[in-house]
């Protein structure tokens, strides 16, 4: 009976603890670490919208009929993202079977949301009063010359026309 409980521990328990184990702390402390950034950038936005008095960012679906500006400016910005490498494992995991990428997704709305709270903030500090045309591009960056390579990351760049009145 001994000698099947170190056979076990030792050819099976200890190389899937050793395999899974570092795939499993690197998901939980890149998902601390997406927490944080997310209150960090919550508290952010709060603090922000509170400068400005409210929305600074609109949308031009409609036609705009009586558009008065002083001047208008560019404004760009962009930030780089990606998830930890216990969660790209898991991701990876998970497409094979299906599904929702949540970690993907966290990654995706943390860069949309903050691309677009430094531009505004790049607006507030050029005197725009307002921001049109706001438009966000993602791409995903590899890391390797060719397409065999599992870690990535994504870019997102926001470019929008700030008013000056």
């Amino acid at each position: 009976m001994d000698s099947e409980l170190v056979f076990i521990l030792t050819y099976i328990a200890l190389p899937l603890v050793f395999t899974l184990g570092f795939p499993v702390f690197s998901w939980a402390i890149g998902r601390w670490y997406q927490s944080r950034l997310m209150n960090v950038l919550n508290v952010q936005e709060k603090q922000q919208s509170a400068a400005i008095g409210g929305q600074l960012t609109g949308s031009t679906s409609n036609k705009m009929t009586s558009l008065t500006a002083q001047s208008s400016v560019l404004l760009h910005t962009s930030i780089v993202v990606g998830p930890s490498m216990g969660q790209m494992f898991f991701m990876w995991i998970k497409s094979i079977f299906g599904g929702q990428l949540h970690s993907y997704d966290i990654v995706t709305q943390y860069g949309r949301r903050e691309v677009v709270r430094r531009l505004q903030e790049q607006a507030t500090q050029l005197g725009c009063s307002s921001i049109v045309n706001l438009r966000i591009e993602t791409s995903t960056i590899s890391f390797a010359k060719n397409q065999d390579s599992k870690t990535s990351s994504l870019e997102f760049l926001a470019y929008a026309t700030g008013i000056r009145n």
